[in-house]
């Protein structure tokens, strides 16, 4: 059976508050072993949890995100927008797409930004 929407939208809850917390541990608990991340869209995917949770060790605390609209989620994937705030006068404006699996864990995630759009 697959996520339920409530799920999807607590664990992005979670990964928002996880990241902010610094807590790259608990982020790569929220990913599948097999899962992808491509942060931002263009680059090569990193595979695996280990390389996820180090992708996340490098940012996690330094990086605050903020939520800025309700995430969509259908057919056990999510869209949501976030602002990622790298310091007092530089943000950058985020959507991010996750899709889960039948266990409620992230089997993707990807990751729609460029510098272009820095506020």
């Amino acid at each position: 059976m697959a996520a339920s929407n409530d799920h999807i939208r607590q664990t992005i809850e979670r990964y928002v508050a996880f990241m902010n917390a610094g807590d790259a541990d608990s982020i790569a608990a929220l990913y599948a072993e097999d899962a992808t991340l491509e942060d931002p869209i263009g680059t090569d995917p990193i595979r695996g949890r280990e390389k996820i949770r180090a992708f996340y060790a490098a940012a996690a605390g330094a990086v605050r995100l903020e939520l800025t609209g309700n995430p969509r989620v259908a057919a056990g994937e999510a869209a949501f927008p976030m602002r990622a705030n790298l310091g007092p006068d530089h943000a950058i404006e985020i959507i991010d797409v996750m899709a889960f699996d039948d266990d409620g864990l992230i089997r993707g995630m990807r990751a729609f930004w460029s510098a272009d759009a820095a506020v």
